[in-house]
């Protein structure tokens, strides 16, 4: 009786644990054109490495059994109310236009409310291109610490769920390696890509195209947009949030590595986290992608890559814009992009009121500190507490500073210094620390994955026996390569 008892337990707690009640991507969409229904292929004795309890809680998910979740999280075992699919999408890849590519390795598991729930590392699907499907332990402990780091930080990203891994299923990359699944969950919206647009309007499939944009209009707002000039409007707001997005990843000195346009999805968050870097000590030219040899995804070009990339997009809508109202993508998105970034910028320095001189100020601080060669995340912070590295001290920009904060009065006043402390972080996720934890993984210690885990979740906090972290990369770090492969 009581092992009857304990089995009915058991049962309760796997299906309260996550129940997909809608999907719908494929319930407003049809299969023959935006996705194809998939299997998971099965991995080995997967085992959780680690869960985001945070989001479990805002999710109000119930921890079960840690080698049920594995199961079910690395896709072995179909949670309850799943139909997993792989979307469909295309995209200019390093300047060029790739006809099809789709979810090679990844899974649309469910939705559960607004949140849709993806795994990447799945197995093949039908847009494998003879792929294994497969990501690995390395890129999937990256993505796993970074999208939590970037959401903490206050960037629009995809957020991830949960870490599983299995030692028993080689994948054969540069090396052979472990491989690991990685639950992204986001707003359905947040993986549909500038790419996807592309594929049909490059096939002539103008239905497919509307029907796409009427997905996303219905599924990204709570009110309607105005039926006489809708799509007008989506571009123009989609514009806007890819401007928001550039303009803070500019100001945290973050750096994706692969703009291409199936990186770049509609919301404006952040999504495919591959070979992405924080700047530290290089800024103009900074490349985090070994294999980026010209330098297109470079730190300084990401503004610019994404206003062609919104190029695309706007020939993309050709078939849905109305003529009567004339869009100018370009106009819109640097209009929003230097409206954003200047007004972070500001805030980084500690000024309340706008002045226009205050441009080439942070513009001069940026050439210093590329300069020099000083630390972009250590000065913002130290900025607060008037400490400045001593090859810049006596430069003008310092002068025209102080004189700046003299003039709004508050120079060296408490409650600059807390406002510049709330968005100059004194955490960031940098490449060595990440290299650290991947290291201790794969010899079985996971327990630097979760401790960077919390330690970003309050990247302004002091977190006083945390303080190595927010030290300057050693050396070493500076022959860490991240490639594209995963």
């Amino acid at each position: 009786m009581i092992l009857l008892f304990l089995f009915f337990i058991f049962i309760f707690n796997v299906q309260t644990f996550l129940h997909f009640n809608n999907n719908t991507y494929i319930e407003q969409l049809p299969s023959d054109y935006f996705y194809s229904f998939t299997k998971s292929k099965s991995i080995p004795e997967p085992y959780l490495i680690s869960i985001n309890d945070e989001l479990m809680n805002n999710l109000s998910l119930s921890m079960i059994d840690r080698q049920e979740m594995a199961e079910l999280l690395s896709g072995n075992k179909l949670l309850s109310g799943s139909r997993p699919v792989a979307m469909v999408y295309a995209g200019h890849q390093f300047g060029y236009f790739t006809s099809q590519l789709g979810d090679g390795r990844a899974l649309l598991l469910g939705q559960l409310n607004q949140w849709a729930f993806h795994a990447k590392g799945t197995g093949p699907t039908q847009y494998s291109r003879g792929g294994d499907g497969r990501a690995v332990l390395r890129s999937s402990i990256r993505e796993y610490l970074a999208s939590e780091a970037m959401f903490h930080l206050g960037i629009e990203t995809t957020r991830a769920l949960s870490l599983v891994g299995s030692v028993l299923s080689p994948v054969y990359r540069e090396t052979i390696e472990t491989a690991a699944i990685v639950v992204r969950i986001a707003p359905i919206v947040a993986f549909i890509r500038m790419g996807t647009f592309e594929l049909f309007s490059t096939r002539l499939q103008y239905q497919q195209v509307r029907q796409l944009a009427d997905f996303v209009i219905n599924n990204m707002y709570d009110k309607p947009l105005s039926s006489k000039n809708r799509y007008n409007l989506l571009l123009i707001d989609i514009t806007h949030r890819t401007a928001n997005l550039v303009a803070y990843w500019q100001a945290f000195g973050f750096t994706h590595g692969v703009l291409n346009t199936d990186n770049m999805n509609v919301i404006g968050s952040t999504v495919d986290y591959g070979p992405f870097g924080f700047v530290e000590t290089k800024l103009q030219g900074y490349i985090p992608n070994h294999s980026d040899d010209e330098g297109r995804y470079a730190f300084d070009r990401q503004p610019s890559i994404a206003a062609w990339n919104l190029a695309k997009l706007r020939l993309a809508f050709d078939s849905l814009i109305e003529s009567t109202y004339p869009i100018n993508e370009q106009y819109e998105f640097w209009l929003y992009f230097n409206r954003t970034y200047d007004n972070l910028m500001r805030k980084k320095l500690g000024l309340t009121f706008y002045l226009q001189s205050d441009k080439w100020l942070y513009e001069e601080i940026l050439r210093l500190l590329d300069l020099y060669h000083i630390d972009y995340t250590r000065f913002w912070r130290q900025l607060a507490d008037d400490i400045i590295p001593n090859e810049i001290q006596n430069e003008h920009w310092y002068y025209v500073y102080k004189q700046r904060l003299a003039l709004e009065g508050s120079y060296a006043n408490k409650i600059r210094r807390e406002q510049m402390n709330r968005i100059n972080p004194k955490y960031i996720l940098r490449n060595y620390m990440a290299q650290i934890a991947i290291e201790k993984a794969q010899k079985g210690d996971f327990n630097e994955i979760d401790r960077l885990f919390h330690l970003l979740r309050h990247p302004y906090d002091e977190q006083p026996d945390m303080n190595d972290y927010a030290k300057a990369s050693p050396e070493w770090a500076k022959k860490i390569i991240i490639s594209c492969s995963s």
